[in-house]
């Protein structure tokens, strides 16, 4: 990510520095806001204010770049964005701290999460070999080899893998939100300024709407369910903002939404052709409140080849 947006190379010293710096980010803006002294919070706002400093230090280095050679393009989000964009610079320090931390831990987070899933489920395995090899087999047939988005049209129970994996595995638990008038909710008087967050999670673990929550139960999003345990008559749909909302909802709908699913979808694609995966350890993910497997969720891979 950092290289795209940047054009910094992993393995180097300030990238490194930057790395550790946005992991306390991002471990803290998804904790409870307690903003008191040793906590995971207050700590992300020291790095939160140390990556800015950073990358506007960047952005002025930049700026005088560009100013030496009005034909000099850089090949990267900032350059970009300093070249053909009439952002400010708040915004483009904002733009460019949300992209790193929407598009790097919340995916990989989700990918290793159907990673654990799946390896303890092999009927979920099985249907997804069988709906890629077919996929797999007509590229072949067109002498194609590359991905497109008819392909990912046809990844039917893989979408369902998918949001099984995060109305399960919940990687963004809950939402940092901010009350702008008085509002009374059931009862409840929130005055304004106070704030909100609306746990995502309880939704998802809920019993009431789903049907052994706990469970990792892929099927559960088809329709005319026939494999048993299904959504509580509910009646949740995928597209039910009330009851799945592992992106959020309304205007601050996560934008890369899309890309994430269209990232993990991929991945699937790949890892279920080619490779056998197994633990190499016990481990499972906590919450603490950020999704993470303690000992890294070690695994055995071995490679084979459907197709």
């Amino acid at each position: 990510m950092a290289k795209h947006i940047m054009s910094m190379d992993p393995g180097k010293a300030e990238t490194e520095q930057l790395k550790k710096e946005y992991v306390t980010f991002m471990k803290g803006v998804i904790s409870a806001p307690l903003n008191l002294p040793g906590t995971a919070y207050r700590k992300a706002l020291q790095s939160r204010s140390t990556i800015l400093k950073f990358i506007e230090k960047k952005m002025e280095e930049r700026v005088k770049k560009l100013g030496g050679d009005e034909n000099l393009e850089e090949d990267d989000l900032l350059g970009w964005a300093l070249k053909h964009s009439n952002l400010s610079t708040e915004q483009i320090l904002d733009l460019i701290l949300s992209l790193l931390f929407a598009g790097h831990e919340t995916s990989s987070v989700a990918i290793t999460l159907a990673i654990y899933f799946l390896q303890g489920c092999p009927s979920a395995i099985q249907q997804l070999q069988e709906e890629h090899v077919e996929i797999a087999r007509t590229k072949k047939q067109s002498e194609e080899t590359e991905l497109n988005w008819d392909d990912y049209k046809k990844m039917e129970f893989t979408q369902s893998v998918i949001n099984e994996t995060l109305r399960l595995g919940n990687v963004v638990r809950f939402l940092h939100r901010k009350a702008l008038k008085d509002v009374r909710y059931k009862g409840y008087d929130i005055p304004r300024g106070w704030k909100v967050l609306p746990v995502i999670a309880a939704v998802h673990l809920d019993s009431n709407i789903f049907d052994q929550p706990q469970h990792f139960n892929p099927w559960r999003w088809q329709n005319n369910n026939a494999r048993g345990s299904s959504i509580c008559p509910s009646m949740i749909t995928m597209g039910s903002s009330n009851y799945f909302m592992p992106f959020g909802g309304g205007p601050r709908l996560c934008a890369g939404s899309d890309l994430a699913k269209l990232e993990m979808a991929v991945f699937i694609h790949h890892l279920v052709l080619n490779f056998h995966w197994e633990l190499a350890d016990i481990d499972q993910a906590f919450a603490y409140p950020f999704v993470d497997f303690p000992k890294g969720l070690p695994i055995r891979v071995k490679h084979h080849t459907l197709i």
